[in-house]
């Protein structure tokens, strides 16, 4: 009987294997083949839903649909406005945001996208159900400002409060707990192990970082008096004041329409002419044909998140890791590639590990090296290791609002023998080797070991810096002034010498035509680089490694091995926002963690 049971077990197990591997191979099968593309319409509005959120990195990931992924990348919207605007059939462009935070930087690559479509004739109406509410939305409105409309529910609010990071600071909770902290900075603004050392913010730290959100404002202040027809003073006054009321932004002439979708949408197809069809931005980007011109060849390399030393990718599901050995592979093979004569590196990161910086950055040297421009584009974060692997590109575009600099290091451990002692628990070791162990997080460091650390951060920020003196042609007296671990906004960046240009995607393009001396007007083949492998290419290589089709399914499904660590961290994440929480170790590039007040 016990024997019968087994078969029976056996025949369901095989059944709900080979049902999960066919429903695996038809949804492999959906996402690589797609349906023939219909034709456009002759009268067409464009929408774009920004409340799915937007994101800088490679769009072409084919396990995107898989993951759930539904938000807008960033090079998709600006490079598809860019061949709307040239095309009749496109007579506007109906904006929906407002309850998706945007970054300062996203929001001003979105501005200058609509700004160059509006100036082609076509129209554009922002529309939110409400700005803000419970939490700030003074970058999303200072997106929706570049349109010609903004409309808002009646029963919507005008959260235009301005900005306010915040930071946790763990020492009290440490001291309680028996958790020593063993850190060091490079120096005085390189504040990120505050969150471990101190109980409050530093005032080199405050004073940094209360010139970010100066600059923010300032950048916003300009962009609404501009936009809006105010002063800077009348800006200043609203954003005072808010929250808003639906009424009292309509009278602070910061609201022009109140109305609901469907209203928004009734305008937007009646100013689109005889018959508009309302078309989603994506759907329009997948019909439409691409243009038979042929450009010169670039290769757009990303560079997204904290850095990692190594070549693991993780799975599929992981796609859009920073992980040094892929990203300098990409910009080797794109340096190798006679087809390609340059290439744009865009970086979205606050830094990481030391080593795998200097490895991207050696990539970069050698592309240019074989006389291939390289132009470095960085989105929200270009800051530590983000500013390591850029700052040897032949020049540097940031956005305005862009954090970057952050030039400096920190590295240490926590150690946590006196908890365990309160938990009755008491480890022993044995070792060979005066500094054996040295990274333990049990035990704190020998003296001889902090004396190794201490040379070993002197030794990274020795080598950062004078590589940022060579790449940036810095004099020494004033490499100091913009180093010692201070960050700057693009706009500042660019006043002290940290980056060359600002602007987003149309300008990095700009310069490469600059760089190749074409004309201005000369059309780009922009390639993204290293080419996308299908699910069916991703699992024949496990395949053809020697591995079994279940092995191949679970590198596709299973998600990489957390790091120590990482369950405390991700316990942080609400308290730190935009920028990830680092895991302490040696000679870490990284920008100091801290969260933007919503």
């Amino acid at each position: 009987m016990r024997r019968l049971g087994r078969i029976i077990l056996y025949i369901f197990a095989s059944i709900g294997g080979l049902v999960s591997i066919s429903l695996a191979v038809l949804i492999v099968i959906a996402v690589t083949y797609r349906e023939s593309k219909p034709d456009l319409p002759e009268h067409i509005v464009l929408r774009l839903n920004l409340d799915q959120g937007i994101a800088d990195g490679r769009s072409d990931d084919p396990w995107r649909m898989l993951r759930g992924d539904k938000a807008h990348y960033l090079y998709d919207v600006v490079s598809t406005l860019r061949r709307a605007r040239e095309d009749d059939r496109v007579s506007g462009l109906l904006l929906r945001l407002g309850a998706t935070r945007i970054g300062m930087a996203h929001a001003q690559e979105l501005r200058d996208a609509i700004a160059a479509f509006r100036a082609n004739g076509k129209f554009v109406i922002a529309f939110a159900e409400s700005f803000g509410g419970l939490g700030g939305a003074t970058s999303e409105y200072y997106l929706a400002s570049s349109a010609d409309e903004i409309w808002m529910q009646p029963s919507g609010q005008l959260a235009l409060t301005g900005f306010g990071l915040e930071a946790p600071f763990l020492k009290g909770a440490f001291d309680k707990a028996g958790i020593r902290p063993e850190f060091e900075q490079r120096h005085e603004f390189k504040s990120a192990v505050e969150l471990f050392t101190r109980s409050d913010m530093s005032e080199p730290s405050r004073r940094s970082l209360t010139r970010v959100i100066e600059s923010w404002m300032e950048q916003v202040e300009i962009g609404l008096s501009e936009d809006r027809s105010l002063t800077r003073n009348a800006v200043r006054s609203a954003v005072d004041r808010a929250p808003l009321l639906a009424q009292e932004a309509f009278e602070a002439k910061l609201i022009d329409q109140f109305g609901y979708w469907d209203s928004v949408t009734d305008e937007a197809k009646e100013r689109g002419g005889d018959g508009a069809v309302l078309m989603a931005l994506s759907r329009y980007d997948t019909i439409l044909e691409k243009s038979e011109e042929v450009g010169t060849k670039v290769a757009l390399i990303y560079g997204i998140g904290p850095i990692e030393t190594g070549d693991d990718a993780g799975s599929p599901f992981d796609s859009e890791r920073f992980t040094s050995g892929n990203v300098a592979r990409a910009i080797n093979n794109a340096a190798d590639d006679d087809s390609i004569m340059a290439i744009i590196f865009r970086v979205d990161s606050p830094g990481g590990s030391y080593i795998g910086s200097d490895t991207v950055r050696r990539a970069v040297k050698r592309a240019r090296d074989k006389g291939k421009p390289v132009i470095a584009s960085m989105g929200k974060y270009g800051a530590s290791g983000g500013y390591f692997v850029s700052m040897g590109a032949d020049k540097i575009v940031a956005l305005h609002g862009t954090v970057t600099g952050s030039i400096g290091v920190f590295g240490g451990k926590v150690s946590t023998v006196e908890l365990w002692n309160k938990l009755g628990i008491n480890w022993a070791r044995v070792a060979v080797g005066a500094n054996a162990g040295m990274w333990s997080q049990i035990y704190p460091f020998s003296p001889s070991a902090a004396a190794r650390h201490a040379v070993i951060l002197d030794y990274v920020y020795d080598d950062f810096t004078k590589k940022v003196a060579k790449d940036r042609n810095l004099p020494k007296e004033r490499l100091d002034l913009v180093a010692r671990g201070r960050v700057w906004t693009g706009t500042d960046a660019k006043a002290v010498g940290l980056v060359d240009a600002l602007g987003g995607y149309s300008m990095a393009e700009a310069l490469v035509r600059d760089a190749l001396e074409l004309p201005s007007d000369a059309p780009l083949e922009i390639v993204v680089k290293p080419e996308t492998k299908s699910p069916l290419d991703q699992l024949r290589d496990v395949l053809e490694e020697g591995g079994s089709f279940t092995e191949a399914l679970s590198v596709a499904f299973t998600p990489p091995k957390p790091k120590p660590f990482d369950a405390i961290f991700q316990a942080l994440e609400p308290a730190l926002g935009d920028v990830r929480v680092f895991t302490p170790r040696a000679g870490v590039l990284q920008m100091p963690p801290f969260r933007i007040v919503p």
